[in-house]
This record gives C-alpha cells, sequence and structure tokens, in this order.
C-alpha cells in the first residue's frame, strides 16, 4: 500500500504553495473576526462573523458610516466593531439621540432606535476618527474608544452573518 502518490514532491510543493497563500491573504488582504456584545444591534449581532477587506482604506478613504474593525493601542489587541461618524476636527453633539456634526443634523438611517443621548459637543481630535455602535439604546457612558487612531483601523467590514 502506497501512502504517498508516485509525484509525491510535486504534492508537498503545491500544499506549500497554496498555504504560503493563504497566510498572505489573511495577513495582507482579508481576514474574519467574530464579533461579541451589542452594540452594533441590530445590524450586526453577538456572535456574528464579520469579513473585513483589510486593503480597503490603502485604496480609498474611510468614509462616513463605514463599518469597521479597529484594534486597541495596547496589547494584547483586543478587536471592535464599529461604525465610523465623524472626522478629525469635526465637532460631534448628541441631542436627544439625534447626531449633530458642525452643528449639521446628520441622517443616519441606519439606526432603528435613536434612544435619548445628549452629549455635549466635542471636537474630534487629531489623527483621529470618532466611531460609534448603531445600538444607540445602550448608555453612551458604556461606549469604549470613541476616538480611534486611524493607524489602529484594521479594515472595512465586507460582509458578516
Amino acid at each position: 500500500m502506497k501512502i504517498f502518490p508516485k509525484n509525491w514532491r510535486i504534492a508537498l510543493i503545491r500544499t506549500g504553495c497554496v498555504i504560503f497563500l493563504l497566510v498572505i491573504v489573511r495577513l495582507f488582504l482579508f481576514q474574519w473576526f467574530q464579533t461579541f456584545g451589542m452594540s452594533m444591534e441590530p445590524t450586526i449581532h453577538d456572535g456574528s462573523i464579520v469579513f473585513v477587506n483589510k486593503m480597503a482604506y490603502r485604496i480609498k478613504p474611510v468614509q462616513r458610516g463605514d463599518i469597521i474593525v479597529f484594534r486597541t493601542s495596547n496589547k494584547p489587541y483586543v478587536y471592535f466593531v464599529k461604525r465610523v461618524i465623524a472626522f478629525s476636527g469635526e465637532t460631534v453633539e448628541f441631542k436627544n439621540g439625534i447626531l449633530f456634526i458642525d452643528g449639521k443634523q446628520i441622517d443616519e438611517p441606519y439606526i432603528y432606535e435613536k434612544g435619548n443621548w445628549n452629549v455635549n459637543p466635542f471636537v474630534v481630535k487629531e489623527n483621529k476618527i470618532f466611531v460609534c455602535g448603531d445600538n444607540r439604546l445602550i448608555a453612551w457612558e458604556n461606549h469604549f474608544h470613541p476616538q480611534i487612531s486611524m493607524k489602529n483601523i484594521t479594515g472595512k467590514v465586507i460582509g458578516y452573518r
């Protein structure tokens, strides 16, 4: 009984190439994450799998409304999924659950229940973005990392299940 095929060297090289390509794709192009928590509900549910394009923001800039994955600054890294709300230099305010950026009301069609957040105006710091979950029924105080560094963005969520 033969365990290895006649051309086992070719099979070994092909297997090695496939593994190498999968590692490259995982490190530089695409990655998936499992979500924990309710901050993005009802868009993304607790325990969902999100598929992330790690090259998206090397091609075009981050857009308001994008859902992103980012990491904390300290090791061991913790990853979060949030929606991009505002950029450096913009003034953010919530009045009775309604978002205002630079004094203009912003339509958020992805929000089903606005909640009742009242947050005094603040300016997004330089080289940072303001992110927030879609579940606005959770108290403002319970939202972590509202301003994150651009360098901590892992990529853009391109699918979820």
